[in-house]
């Protein structure tokens, strides 16, 4: 940007003389002038297309509040320096250099301006802002969301401030390398051209909140108590924050390996098959192959529940052997 760039004309001047005359008329006195002066603003963007040589403020302005249509025009009119070339990368301005040129613009609109700390401009083709990303990344997340239990959030998304495209005609896709799951989450950004290549790679990530039904205790259940539907109630908790080592509440019968507190959820890692064999109980030993089926009377050494192995002994022989629990009296070997 050379210095030539940011002096008007007078024909500019002139320009800015009568804008800021159209804003004054709102102010029929000191007082109705400093409540205008509240009423409205400038808001400068973080990034910003151009699409002729000259960037003008409706280029890179949003006009909030009280403003008449045709003062918003005027403004809009008002160049500020040279765009950049068309084939360059986008060019950053800092806010210091953004106040000056629009303090040597506006004079003392300036008070009226929201300035970014940077803002970047290219010429041709567009550009998406942050919050636009975040709305393209939702609308994909969705319906992998909606197929999950319970209700979910997105939070803590992970983006770039803005993205830029070459050709208007460019388009964005969202990819999920893997099923959505609680907690945090990767994606893939592509901007793909009309006819479908990939131009370029980004990546983002974005947290998952999932509140689903677990099964707590109304008490606490102390260890190798047996888990009875009298003993639960089901809390909805955020899954993010559990892992997959909660239990569904199915199967069973299961007794607690470590005491469970109330209203806490309860973990596959806290409980094991309740036994349906207890040590010294009287069972049959089944043994079974292709072409051979035996059954002989044992005694169990230990507890075991369904599908447990336990050392159970020969009542006759008094050999000792390791079995699999199949009910409550019988075991099985193979």
């Amino acid at each position: 940007m050379t210095k030539a760039d940011f002096f008007p004309n007078f024909r500019r001047l002139a320009r800015m003389l009568i804008i800021a005359a159209g804003i004054a008329v709102f102010a029929v006195s000191p007082v109705a002038a400093s409540k205008q002066n509240t009423d409205w603003r400038i808001k400068i963007k973080s990034a910003a297309v151009v699409n002729s040589s000259r960037v003008t403020l409706g280029d890179i302005a949003e006009f909030y509040g009280d403003l008449p249509e045709q003062t918003k025009a005027d403004l809009s009119r008002v160049e500020l320096w040279n765009a950049p070339g068309k084939k360059r990368k986008p060019v950053r301005v800092n806010r210091n250099k953004l106040r000056v040129i629009l303090q040597h613009y506006l004079g003392d609109l300036i008070r009226n301006c929201i300035i970014p700390s940077t803002l970047t401009m290219q010429t041709g083709g567009k550009v998406m802002s942050q919050e636009e990303l975040q709305r393209a990344v939702v609308k994909v997340l969705t319906p992998y969301a909606e197929a999950m239990n319970g209700d979910y959030k997105f939070r803590d998304f992970k983006l770039p401030p803005h993205l830029f495209f070459k050709d208007s005609m460019d388009s964005l896709r969202v990819q999920i390398p893997r099923a959505l799951e609680p907690g945090n989450n990767s994606f893939k950004m592509m901007v793909v051209s009309v006819d479908g290549r990939v131009l370029r790679q980004l990546a983002g990530t974005v947290f998952v909140d999932q509140w689903v039904p677990v099964p707590c205790p109304v008490r606490p259940i102390n260890r190798k108590e047996v888990i009875t539907p009298d003993l639960i109630t089901w809390k909805s908790k955020n899954m993010a924050h559990m892992g997959s080592n909660i239990w569904d509440g199915k199967g069973g019968p299961w007794r607690v390996k470590v005491p469970v507190g109330t209203g806490q959820p309860i973990l596959l890692s806290s409980i094991e098959p309740a036994p349906v064999i207890a040590r010294g109980d009287k069972v049959t030993l089944m043994f079974r192959s292709k072409h051979l089926k035996l059954t002989v009377p044992v005694e169990s050494l230990e507890d075991g529940g369904i599908g447990q192995t336990v050392t159970v002994r020969n009542l006759q022989s008094k050999r000792k052997v390791i079995a699999t629990v199949v009910d409550g009296q019988t075991v099985q070997v193979k």
